[in-house]
């Protein structure tokens, strides 16, 4: 895989964050399979073969509506899908993955302004956007801090459940 072919810094962190975050909304599988529309048969094709390989079984988008992740039976993250890639936990990586990130790109990498997501009422929609902050003033939390491995989140002691 090319080096322009993955997601910079930044786009890994929101993913990490958006995939930490409480909310959201369960998914079928074939609802999951419809999330983007712009996806190519063959985007559907490896991703098919890697919801297979990494035995998911149940699916959440965020509650941003930017990512699904994906949970194994032992409810372990098995694989988190943006529109235009899928990243996965160091345990999931595979010959497929590139070198340098955990992750395989799709036709759709880089056409991400604005996805085009099923609403799974067989009409599609724009991403919903972030909702906007309360007037109320709010202490704000510690921020989360994740694993740049696998993207799981660190536990107060720093350590990481799946890597260390």
């Amino acid at each position: 895989m090319e080096q322009d072919r993955r997601p910079d810094q930044a786009e890994l962190q929101r993913m990490r964050e958006s995939v930490a975050a409480k909310g959201g909304h369960t998914m079928l599988r074939s609802e999951v399979l419809r999330w983007n529309r712009r996806w190519s048969a063959g985007d559907l094709a490896l991703l098919e073969r890697h919801l297979g390989r990494v035995g998911a079984v149940r699916f959440r988008r965020a509650a941003d509506g930017e990512y699904v992740s994906c949970v194994d039976p032992q409810n372990r993250l098995a694989m988190v899908i943006a529109p235009g890639y899928l990243a996965f936990p160091r345990h999931w990586v595979n010959d497929e993955c590139a070198p340098d990130w955990p992750g395989v790109a799709l036709s759709t990498f880089g056409v991400r302004s604005d996805p085009v997501v099923s609403t799974g009422a067989g009409r599609a929609t724009r991403a919903p956007k972030a909702p906007r902050g309360s007037t109320t003033r709010r202490i704000p939390e510690k921020e989360p801090v994740f694993c740049p491995r696998c993207f799981l989140q660190l536990t107060t002691t720093g350590t990481c459940p799946s890597c260390d």
